[in-house]
């Protein structure tokens, strides 16, 4: 009798302990579900695409892809990208109108055209009510634009231009950002140059407990 009470312990205790140490991992899942955190993604090539996917499976974040009229693919749809960039053409976005009004969190991720955030995402950016939301960026490019940041005036020339171009873009993009009444949390960069789909999933994981820590999210997010 004591022999089969112990097996009944052991076969409704021990389960039950389980769903109490893992209840908490369980509600902070469900708070990405109900819509707290956003994912906005505009991919050209797929690689945003890898990125925002990946951030999505870790932090149980909705996901939204724009995308606008024009047709970006293959080499002619590069330079149609980098001549729009360079020029600020907008065109006419996919969804028109996100609501963004369920969100406290918004992760933006977009690929560099022209040393910018590309043209689908400054649009949304710049068409949208962002007030009071945290905003957290996430860019791809085939170089390390982060790079040149630390460059001081000793410097080569070429590296001193490229790194006040680039603090002149993300200063265009702030303010836009700034404009659209968000909370700018911090920037991420993944370069994907030559890099295969599992790499760049790899380095997105990379920065889940940093995006988490700048929205300040539970740490079970992940």
């Amino acid at each position: 009798m004591e022999a089969f009470s112990k097996k009944l312990k052991r076969v409704f205790i021990l389960p039950l302990m389980m769903i109490l140490l893992l209840s908490p991992c369980f509600v902070c899942a469900d708070m990405g579900e109900n819509g707290n955190t956003l994912i906005v993604y505009y991919s050209r090539t797929g690689k945003s695409k890898i990125v925002s996917e990946t951030l999505k499976e870790g932090m149980n974040a909705d996901i939204l892809e724009i995308k606008d009229s024009v047709d970006r693919s293959g080499c002619i749809g590069f330079w149609v990208s980098a001549y729009d960039s360079f020029f600020g053409r907008f065109a006419e976005l996919s969804p028109a109108d996100p609501d963004f009004s369920g969100y406290e969190n918004i992760i933006m991720v977009s690929p560099i055209w022209n040393w910018n955030l590309c043209v689908p995402i400054r649009a949304l950016i710049d068409r949208s009510d962002l007030t009071g939301k945290k905003l957290v960026v996430i860019t791809t490019a085939n170089i390390d634009i982060k790079k040149y940041e630390p460059y001081g005036e000793d410097a080569p020339f070429i590296k001193r231009f490229l790194r006040d171009y680039l603090r002149e873009k993300s200063k265009a993009m702030r303010e836009a950002a700034l404009a659209a009444g968000v909370e700018i949390r911090s920037h991420f960069h993944i370069a994907t140059r030559d890099i295969p789909a599992q790499k760049i999933r790899e380095a997105a994981e990379a920065l889940l407990q940093k995006i988490n820590g700048a929205l300040s999210l539970p740490e079970c997010a992940t």
